[in-house]
């Protein structure tokens, strides 16, 4: 939801000129032209020529900034185009000096800002721009629904949720103007198709196929809509809830003067679903939307046991293909720390086993590579990534021994680069530039942790060990399975994917999930919560894994992250494969400086320097 509408498609073209000339006007009307076809180079001439004439020209202003970004959409040159887009933010602003109430110079100037850093600050400063839009928006009578749409999910990514201008009453308006279009879309529909008139009216399916079509996209983000209403809805306080029943709202079926806290909650859960069926209605599609409807009926529904045993394949890679490039930026926001704990479990394992490597390992739901991060200094030999996203892919395939995967984001702190000049210059390589050209994983590829075998795991990879086959020596899987609820069958996957182990070396597995207490855990041993995941009881976890043939060899109860303020309740396992019972768990060690003094020998292999 926190990306509808920010892309540079929605940037708008402002073509309404006020020339103060004949020259000016041709120039900008010549720009426009020249923007439409995507002639870029043509229409960036064109507008600098207006602005040269005069340098205030709102609408050349607009569009100069538009035709910069669109100019470098698709290009492979990234100083190039960080150069354009930091010229298109600086000349939007200068258009917002200039008239600080203007509105589409606001709404592309908060698109821009937010293409390119999504830290709070940038956040908080796109949500004010959206307002400057909207306002303006609704001073010429215009209402735009998209301009709602992205302040909502800007204030939701805030966690601002109520009064004007919060997160609730933006959605609510968007939908509100949104359907109005859609309405007079569904008219023409009925009225071509099945009025009293239809058989008198002239047939035009070029119009009809049109309208159709643009139907069917209103629809789709309007399922994002009412999805990203019902998320706010479920996340409010009952306190929260409450402040809102006495509110004014557009959409929530409310008791007027409602006094009670818990049946206001419920009035925010009964909407919340209500919601949530609407965007499931409107795209059968949205698997993420369908996926948190679920979790709010609980099993409340005849067929709810069955579906809720884990999260659908579809909705797992819409999820996270939604935000993959914005992943890593948003966990760190968390105080994420599953990847330092699985990492630091790992070397654990080592030195309790008297190894200093691992062979192989996998990284089960590897994502942007965050864990692979902490991983690498551990392995001589073979480290795979496995994840249904494959745009979560894409971001782990750049990583490199010194770029990507958190290492970069650690590095450069809290930092918010919208505004910082490009150089204009490459940088002089140092010698440890050549470790940039070292991917982090030697093999990344999307799967089904349920079913995958050893040979789809390896499919693909060039030149891989002559002992891969046997299997992996380490499996790790941060924060994976809280998107799967039994977990009988990833758990025996994984044992089918892992080393047999023997006298010299053990094979291990490590995974976090979220933690329910004993207590308040269903008979089944995990619950689907209302935030979409899956928590699990320790018994549970340890039951099914001794029935998928491995032995408990640690156990640590942890915060993995942030969630509102609060901290989430998880734990982590560590777990032997085989039969040896052996083993008695200590605390788990601290990798500390290990994780990222990897260094490269002259022979290109990676070694280890331990401060």
């Amino acid at each position: 939801m926190k990306s509808l509408l920010l892309v540079f498609s929605t940037v708008l073209h402002t073509t309404l000129p006020t020339p103060t000339n004949d020259l000016i006007t041709n120039h900008l009307e010549q720009g426009n032209a020249a923007l439409s076809s995507s002639d870029f180079s043509g229409a960036i001439s064109h507008y600098r020529s207006c602005l040269s004439l005069d340098p205030q020209h709102r609408h050349c202003l607009i569009n100069y900034a538009s035709a910069l970004v669109d100019s470098t959409a698709d290009s492979a040159d990234e100083h190039l185009k960080s150069q354009n887009v930091h010229e298109a933010i600086q000349t939007l602003r200068r258009a917002l000096r200039l008239r600080p109430d203007d509105g589409d110079a606001a709404f592309n100037l908060a698109v821009l800002l937010q293409d390119t850093s999504r830290s709070e600050t940038t956040t908080a400063e796109a949500a004010s721009l959206y307002r400057i839009s909207v306002e303006a928006s609704a001073k010429s009578g215009d209402h735009r629904w998209d301009a709602w749409a992205n302040l909502a999910a800007a204030q939701q990514e805030l966690g601002n949720f109520l009064g004007r201008y919060g997160a609730h009453a933006a959605y609510e308006r968007a939908i509100v103007y949104l359907e109005r279009i859609t309405k007079e879309h569904r008219s023409y529909i009925d009225e071509v198709l099945h009025s009293d008139r239809a058989a008198d009216i002239e047939w035009d399916e070029e119009r009809y196929d049109e309208v159709s079509s643009e139907l069917w996209h209103l629809n789709l983000y309007l399922s994002k809509l009412y999805y990203g209403l019902g998320t706010v809805l479920s996340e409010l306080s009952p306190q929260d809830c409450l402040r809102l029943m006495n509110q004014d709202t557009l959409l929530i079926d409310a008791v007027v003067g409602q006094e009670d806290e818990e049946q206001a909650k419920r009035v925010c859960h009964k909407n919340a679903v209500n919601a949530m069926r609407m965007a499931v209605d409107l795209d059968g599609n949205n698997m993420v939307a369908e996926h948190m409807l679920k979790s709010m009926l609980g099993d409340s529904e005849e067929d709810g046991e069955e579906n809720q045993k884990r999260a659908s394949n579809e909705f797992v890679s819409a999820l996270f293909d939604d935000f993959a490039d914005t992943f890593d930026e948003k966990l760190q926001a968390l105080h994420y720390k599953v990847p330092s704990l699985i990492g630091e479990a790992a070397f654990w394992l080592l030195q309790q086993g008297g190894r200093s490597t691992y062979r192989s390992v996998l990284d089960a739901g590897c994502g942007t590579g965050l864990a692979g991060r902490f991983l690498k200094p551990l392995v001589n030999g073979t480290l795979v990534g496995v994840d249904l996203s494959t745009k979560m892919l894409e971001v782990a395939r750049r990583c490199t021994l010194v770029e990507g995967c958190g290492l970069k984001e650690a590095m450069r702190g809290d930092e918010d680069i919208a505004d910082e000049e490009p150089s204009g210059e490459e940088e002089e390589p140092s010698a440890e530039d050549d470790r940039s050209s070292i991917p982090l994983y030697n093999h990344l590829i999307s799967l089904d942790l349920e079913t995958a075998t050893l040979d789809e795991v390896y499919a693909g990879y060039i030149d891989p060990p002559a002992d891969v086959k046997e299997g992996f020596e380490l499996i790790v899987a941060a924060d994976v399975l809280v998107y799967f609820g039994d977990l009988q069958k990833v758990l025996t996957n994984f044992a089918n994917l892992s080393a047999e182990s023997n006298q010299e070396r053990d094979a291990f597995l490590i995974f976090s999930c979220e933690r329910v207490e004993e207590e308040h855990a269903p008979s089944k041993g995990w619950k689907l919560q209302n935030s979409g995941r899956y928590a699990h009881s320790k018994s549970y976890v340890v039951k099914t894994a001794k029935e998928a043939g491995f032995r408990l060899v640690g156990y640590e109860e942890i915060v993995p992250r942030m969630e509102k303020g609060e901290e989430v309740q998880g734990h982590l396992f560590q777990f032997a494969y085989g039969l040896d019972d052996s083993w008695d768990g200590e605390e788990v060690g601290d990798i500390g400086e290990v994780v990222f003094m990897d260094i490269i020998d002259e022979n290109g292999q990676v070694i280890r320097e331990e401060l």
